[in-house]
């Protein structure tokens, strides 16, 4: 599949590349040929710049503003002799023919236009100047003039075409075999030798890019782990840091719709599992009482409200945490910061907390320091981790048990919050999954009311604040839960 890729990205940009070059080449085979087409004009106009004074040197074929033909016909075997392929006009001065030479040519123009004539006859740089050709309208030729005076008058021009309808067919044919010559030697080399290092070029570009191919079809398949990894500096090194910057957010964003997904499903277990025991209860007692209606004393009466009421009271708390719980997990909850006493905090929370430690007859001691710093945490959310932890601290604290509370300070600005009692203890077995949900000590009966997620909502919380729950335990002497803020 690679190999495929690489060569298809490969032998396409190759192709264009050739027909890039093939262009390039037939665009300089046609400008090298009007250019050395130009420069040969020229270098013939500059050698035969004299040509037409030369033949008028040698004859006379005016007198008097009248054409001698004896004279004119022997200026025109002058020109023959000197040289057969050229084309001899004589030219009035509005640029009318008089006469020409070789006579058999078959005369298209019957006049000229004589501003080439003037220009040649002016220039003292020896420019490349066209002219018309008589025998080609519409063509432009090179030539050589010069006026013909007598008494300082103007008689006529001599006008001679340089390169004859002969001359330029022998010319054109010994010029494009020269030219096709140079072309297939020169062009074909440096073609060649181009599209050469053209192909190791594009073969090292296509290289880079089909390994990034590859590895977006990996991922495309469902490879998330794929990444790419080049060495190279270029462009395609800035695309595959791209390509895997996308790639860690995309991998990130399905993982978290997976665990949200999961926190789904495992919500829906949960609750229909904790909630048909509740449920179960309140069914049943109310059914009871219904068939009991009118035998049931009053004494069972109010027995069986009171157990439809806990388990009421259960049900809606084990909503209320399931919720909750999930919320934190699905990171929907976002902590609101803010400064305060979290000496205060603890102290306010410990009084509310004195009654039900009462009834039980476990003992809850403070231990405050009072040089503190203020945190910075969500009130709220700190103020329900203390009061998990000491729900969880009485329910397994036997009676006549203790709870201490501690706040002191700590290194790295940060303020250390520990809850002890000397309850039953945690197995060193069963710590690693402490604060996992619906954990419950086995060795434990009286558990009627808990949830099993007072630990695992407490760390959730604490994680918001970048903070950890730790754990110290001993079986049977008690436990220490601790956690830690940092300060405003």
């Amino acid at each position: 599949m690679e190999q495929k890729r690489y060569n298809s990205l490969f032998w396409k940009i190759s192709l264009v590349f050739f027909l890039l070059l093939a262009i390039v080449g037939m665009a300089h085979v046609y400008i090298s040929y009007n250019s050395s087409r130009e420069y040969l004009e020229e270098v013939n106009q500059r050698i035969n710049h004299d040509t037409a004074k030369n033949i008028i040197e040698n004859s006379t074929p005016f007198y008097n503003g009248k054409v001698i033909k004896p004279a004119l016909n022997e200026m025109f075997h002058h020109v023959m002799a000197i040289n057969p392929n050229l084309e001899v006009y004589l030219v009035d001065p509005k640029g009318k023919i008089i006469a020409w030479f070789p006579p058999e040519k078959k005369l298209i123009l019957e006049s000229i236009n004589v501003l080439p004539i003037k220009a040649f006859i002016a220039d003292k740089k020896k420019s490349l100047i066209r002219g018309d050709d008589p025998l080609n309208p519409g063509t432009q030729k090179v030539f050589s003039a010069h006026p013909l005076t007598m008494n300082n008058m103007l008689y006529a021009y001599i006008y001679v075409v340089l390169n004859g309808e002969k001359k330029q067919a022998e010319s054109d044919t010994l010029f494009t075999s020269y030219l096709w010559q140079i072309s297939y030697r020169t062009m074909g080399i440096t073609l060649f030798f181009t599209f050469l290092i053209g192909l190791l070029i594009i073969r090292t570009i296509t290289k880079n890019y089909s390994k990034i191919l590859n590895v977006m079809q990996r991922f495309r398949e469902g490879d998330l782990h794929a990444r790419i990894n080049l060495d190279s500096l270029s462009s395609e090194k800035q695309l595959a840091e791209m390509f895997n910057e996308m790639a860690d957010i995309l991998t990130t964003n399905i993982d978290k719709l997976k665990e949200v997904e999961n926190l789904r499903r495992e919500l829906i277990a949960n609750v229909s599992h904790d909630l048909r025991t509740p449920i179960a209860i309140i069914r049943g007692y109310l059914e009871t009482l219904q068939i009991k209606e009118k035998t049931i004393t009053d004494e069972e009466r109010k027995r069986y409200i009171d157990m439809v009421s806990q388990s009421s009271v259960k049900l809606e708390k084990l909503v209320h945490e399931l919720f909750e719980l999930s919320k934190l997990e699905a990171n929907q909850i976002r902590p609101n910061k803010e400064a305060f006493i979290i000496s205060e905090l603890v102290n306010d929370i410990s009084s509310k907390y004195h009654l039900i430690a009462h009834n039980k007859k476990i003992t809850i001691d403070t231990f405050l320091s009072k040089e503190l710093a203020p945190v910075f945490a969500d009130i709220s959310l700190i103020e329900r981790v203390i009061q998990n932890l000491l729900d969880n601290a009485i329910k397994f604290t036997p009676e006549n048990g203790y709870i201490s509370i501690t706040t002191e300070k700590c290194l790295n600005n940060t303020v250390k919050i520990t809850i002890t009692d000397n309850g039953i203890g945690i197995p060193e077995k069963d710590r690693e999954r402490i604060f996992a949900r619906y954990y419950r000590a086995n060795n434990y009966t009286d558990l009627k009311n808990s949830t099993g997620l007072g630990l695992a909502i407490a760390k959730k919380i604490l994680d918001l604040h970048d903070s950890s729950l730790e754990l110290i335990s001993s079986e049977n002497t008690g436990s220490s839960f601790i956690f830690k803020l940092k300060c405003s």
